[in-house]
């Protein structure tokens, strides 16, 4: 196996110049050196010994990716396509700036800082994190982080934070739906489970990650369907269960009131998905009886039929966005902004069918 000493001879340079730029630390190598010597690194395979990286306490190029939650729509939260686009992403721009990516299960706290602490990662990125309970992880552990789709309830930010325009997304949504002539439509989020002092607990909207961004989600759909001096009662919003069998009886009670209203956005595209499918079940055809809008644009919108009509966020960016935030606060920059917004945008596909008053 070749050393980091050989390296430094062939690219005529010493063996810590060799070392601070396999550990980023280039702000005194001119990128004369630096391109040469990456050159020369990938010429010849180099692979550093993580472990002596670890011991020297000179960072461990590993990043650990937190899922605050173990379990969304009923199945392993990795499993979500939104979660495992994510990861994809930031497992894509790790691999390619030299950082390994270990997944960290975010249920416990103690567990996150026993994880982190043991394997000394140089940062975190965490999703499906509140901030209080990064707050209280915070004083447990000083790793830099990132955070995506958080909220606070402050006016300011004090951590980082990489999110998209979530009211934004609503409102095109609302205002999407009103205009294909669904006044009535309902807004239809799924709750979050988290797990707090080792014990399973329900919360309430406004309390946690997922509850956060539906009720940011709602708050613009029910502004648009208002715009126009309508009113768009609470009733309106509905939240169902995280089990599979519960939220399909939910379904079967809230069909009535689905068929009188005649549209209702999601708050992911799994639960639009499998709404249609729920409808199909019951001979209940998507647009022409209940048309159905979704949010996040993920792989699967095209693959349903009827295609899904959906708001389109990057996810990918996000992903790419909250790593190279990352990177560049392990390696000692300051960041002007602590949080970011993308915008969304409405995506019009098969499932919303304009709706003709009747005479």
């Amino acid at each position: 196996m070749i050393r980091l000493q050989d390296i430094a001879d062939m690219a005529g340079v010493s063996r810590t110049t060799v070392s601070n730029v396999l550990h980023g630390n280039t702000k005194r190598v001119s990128q004369e050196t630096v391109d040469r010597i990456k050159k020369i690194l990938e010429e010849n395979e180099y692979q550093p010994n993580i472990g002596s990286m670890m011991l020297t306490g000179k960072g461990s190029r590993i990043i650990g990716f937190v899922v605050g939650y173990s379990y969304t729509h009923g199945h392993s939260s990795i499993m979500d396509p939104f979660i495992s686009a994510l990861l994809a992403s930031v497992q894509h721009e790790a691999e390619n700036a030299g950082y390994y990516i270990m997944i960290i299960g975010g249920d416990e706290e103690k567990h996150i800082v026993e994880i982190a602490s043991r394997w000394n990662v140089d940062g975190l990125i965490f999703i499906g994190y509140s901030e209080a309970r990064y707050r209280r992880l915070r004083r447990k552990l000083n790793k830099k982080a990132v955070l995506i789709d958080t909220y606070t309830l402050q006016k300011e930010y004090d951590y980082q934070n990489v999110g998209i325009d979530d009211f934004g997304g609503g409102y095109q949504m609302g205002e999407y739906l009103l205009e294909m002539g669904y006044p009535e439509a309902l807004f239809i989020g799924e709750e979050t489970r988290v797990v707090i002092n080792e014990s399973v607990q329900k919360l309430s909207s406004d309390k946690i990650f997922s509850g956060l961004i539906n009720e940011k989600r709602w708050q613009g759909f029910r502004a648009a369907m208002e715009k126009n001096g309508g009113f768009c009662s609470i009733r309106r919003f509905i939240t169902v269960s995280q089990d599979t069998q519960t939220r399909k009886r939910q379904y079967e009670r809230i069909l009535p009131r689905l068929l009188d209203a005649g549209a209702a956005g999601f708050g992911s595209d799994y639960n639009a998905i499998e709404m249609i499918n729920f409808l199909h079940d019951q001979r209940i055809r998507v647009p022409d009886q209940v048309s159905v809008i979704g949010f996040d644009d993920c792989v699967y919108a095209e693959y349903v039929r009827p295609r899904l009509t959906t708001i389109h966020q990057n996810v990918e960016e996000k992903g790419a966005v909250a790593f190279d935030r990352l990177r560049r606060m392990i390696e000692g920059e300051t960041l002007s902004e602590s949080s970011i917004f993308a915008p969304v945008k409405l995506i019009v596909r098969d499932s919303v069918k304009r709706r003709v008053p009747e005479k």
